[in-house]
């Protein structure tokens, strides 16, 4: 028997016996713009799709590809939710009047360091569905053959002997380096951030799409790398040579999100959808089934015991009302663009 969403719920309010099941059932369809690893986008879908008998189908797209693409489709949405990528895009798409307004009722579980954020404006569009810890990847043989230490500051990225061997995500399609510039600038001002990433610069071998900086460093491409630090704990899993380091000097985190896109065709699934991923059950299937490190940010879920412990990190706090506006993310792209990618 299938029940449309309307009538589900009226039917739970009258507390009919006959339709308690563990599978509420909604119908019909849903499209998702997903931002996690693809195999987690996969699983994640066919669940809800078995669950809420509702046919998901998702494309895999990094934050600022995304963001793109919601700015194109803004008059005609090809998808109903974002899921996943880094919270200042989400934000951005929400200045731009890009998003759906819709406060889930599991924000009330999210851990306590993040309730003010969820509780502003940006909360009405926007929910923190994961956290990402950002630090150093190292492929310890590289740095070996190289006879050089594993870095333990920013600082340490300049070593001279690490020259063409360090990779970074170009911040155009990822929000891995945009998150990286946001913590520099909040620890040393944006002058001697931009400094510093000029001077960084010497030793890249070259900006890559987010999703091959882990994977190069794990052959042996890179011998140092700047990146979330679960990718790091994901490939040491599979037998690479690699760990992860934590900067002394302050370590910089992100958020991932979920926001439903204006215009969704499918509201009232893209809803359910957003309900699902921020529950504690779902929050933990990426380490629990696909040994992905991410750090729930559901106050009930469990965490990793190979994920950082947020309690023990010197973590650099982010003005979200500065990174999160889509006026300053462009203007810190373009800066990035023309006086480090063009002035060579």
């Amino acid at each position: 028997m299938h029940l449309n969403f309307k009538t589900l719920l009226a039917t739970f309010c009258l507390a009919t016996p006959l339709f308690y099941s563990t599978n509420a059932q909604a119908e019909g369809k849903l499209m998702v713009y997903c931002g996690v690893q693809n195999k987690v986008c996969e699983d994640l879908t066919k669940r809800f799709s078995a669950k809420y008998n509702v046919e998901t189908k998702f494309v895999h797209s990094s934050s600022g590809s995304t963001l793109g693409k919601l700015k194109a489709e803004k008059d005609n949405p090809q998808a109903d939710i974002w899921y996943g990528g880094t919270i200042e895009p989400h934000f951005q798409a929400g200045e731009l009047g890009l998003l759906e307004a819709y406060r889930s009722p599991l924000q009330a579980e999210i851990l306590p360091q993040f309730k003010s954020l969820m509780e502003s404006k940006r909360g009405d569009f926007t929910s923190i569905a994961y956290m990402l810890v950002l630090g150093f990847g190292v492929n310890t043989e590289k740095l070996k053959a190289l006879g050089v230490e594993a870095p333990k500051k920013w600082e340490d990225l300049l070593d001279p002997r690490l020259k063409d061997y360090v990779q970074l995500p170009d911040p155009r399609s990822a929000g891995t380096t945009y998150t990286m510039m946001a913590t520099l600038i909040q620890l040393w001002g944006e002058e001697k951030a931009f400094d510093y990433l000029k001077k960084l610069d010497s030793n890249i071998s070259q900006y890559v799409k987010s999703n091959l900086v882990t994977s190069n460093l794990s052959r042996g491409e890179s011998a140092t790398s700047v990146g979330f630090v679960h990718g790091y704990i994901s490939e040491k899993e599979k037998g690479a040579a690699v760990e992860y380091v934590l900067p002394e000097d302050g370590v910089g985190y992100a958020l991932g999100a979920v926001s439903i896109i204006k215009g969704a065709r499918n509201l009232d699934n893209a809803k359910l959808f957003m309900d699902y991923v921020l529950s504690k059950e779902v929050q933990e299937i990426p380490w629990r089934d696909h040994g992905l490190y991410q750090n729930p940010t559901n106050v009930n879920a469990e965490v990793s015991s190979l994920s950082p412990k947020l309690a023990e990190l010197k973590l650099v706090e982010t003005d979200y009302d500065r990174f999160g506006s889509s006026e300053e993310g462009k203007r810190l792209v373009d800066k990035w663009v023309s006086e480090i990618k063009l002035a060579k």
